[in-house]
């Protein structure tokens, strides 16, 4: 359905039922950009008040759906953060939270950045209290919290994936905008992730257009790094050509298979769902046994954060996943350091 989606809002899919399908979603866009417009310019105008709380608050977040490495981008400040003797805890909505569970992101949260806690409140400022009454926390990381203007922020992060900029034009649900890019203009800074997937000419090109919206932000150029990959104990494979099938709930399953290819296995098949998939075995597993044995694979390869919902279900072959980590590097990460210790020194 999400791959349906997209190929009707950019317009690959033709014919007379997609248009009408980009009518009625540029119709329903209209009105949620009224929204949006009217909720931006209360709060612009002071008519909506922000609440600010007594340690900084760091937000990570963007301004199109679908992924752009938050996630990475969160675990890399906090781990910062810690390196800066601080004591940060990470609060976050808890979005797609299966019932009774956690959602995959704060699990993955939770392994990456051990002994940090991970406050799930949709009321960020309830949260934020929380964090620093119960937990003691010094500085709060804010995962996702672009639109969630309500708490004041002494450094407001914006991610931008290098290999689709501003993602296809138009508002929701005509287009994967959850902002116009003016909205940009209300970023401390710019991080263009994901600049690994594209030469260094087209990342300069993207920063250079990104400038337009922005003016004079700092925008810096991220780089995902493969960590390694690892069975279910933890342990470290070493890829070497292993035929595999490839299985994930993400945005973005290209990258994926490009990251795969770069390690060096060999893709037999790939099955996608859509984000933050919750997993049915029983069903969906079926299709996949068949292939996996008709095709003679030695495992089945996921991303970290499908992983940790997996590891728990019985499979009928090896489950390896891929951890990946996000890094600033050369003249960029000095100066990134010292805009987030800026950052903490303001309050």
């Amino acid at each position: 359905m999400e791959q349906w989606y997209k190929r009707v809002i950019s317009g690959e899919n033709a014919g007379l039922a997609p248009a009408l399908c980009r009518s009625l979603f540029a119709a329903a866009a209209w009105f949620y950009g009224a929204t949006v417009w009217w909720r931006n310019f209360a709060y612009d105008r002071g008519w909506r008040k922000t609440v600010r709380l007594r340690v900084p608050v760091i937000s990570v977040g963007n301004i199109t759906t679908g992924g752009t490495g938050k996630t990475p981008t969160v675990i890399m400040i906090v781990q910062e953060l810690i390196r800066l003797g601080r004591r940060p805890a990470i609060l976050t909505r808890g979005y797609r939270a299966p019932r009774g569970g956690l959602p995959d992101e704060v699990m993955v949260l939770r392994e990456e950045c051990p002994g940090v806690p991970v406050v799930i409140n949709p009321d960020r400022v309830a949260g934020g209290r929380e964090a620093m009454d119960k937990h003691q926390a010094d500085v709060l990381v804010l995962d996702d919290g672009y639109q969630h203007r309500r708490l004041a922020r002494d450094l407001n992060i914006v991610l931008v994936d290098a290999t689709s900029p501003m993602g296809i034009p138009g508002l929701a649900p005509r287009g994967t905008w959850r902002e116009p890019p003016a909205a940009l203009r209300r970023a401390d800074h710019i991080m263009l992730t994901r600049c690994e997937q594209v030469t260094r000419e087209l990342a300069d090109l993207a920063a250079d257009l990104l400038a337009q919206w922005t003016g004079p932000r700092r925008i810096y150029q991220q780089y995902t790094r493969v960590v390694g990959l690892f069975d279910a104990a933890g342990n470290r494979i070493e890829p070497a050509g292993q035929r595999v099938i490839a299985l994930a709930g993400i945005a973005n399953p290209e990258g994926f298979v490009t990251t795969l290819e770069a390690m060096g296995l060999r893709l037999a098949a790939g099955f996608w769902f859509s984000d933050h998939h919750q997993y049915e075995p029983e069903r969906e597993f079926a299709a996949i046994r068949r292939v996996a044995e008709d095709r003679h694979v030695d495992a089945w390869v996921t991303t970290h954060k499908d992983w940790v919902k997996l590891r728990s279900l019985a499979a009928p072959a090896p489950i390896w996943h891929v951890r990946i980590e996000s890094r600033i590097e050369g003249v960029q990460a000095q100066l990134w350091r010292s805009a987030l210790a800026d950052a903490l020194n303001r309050q």
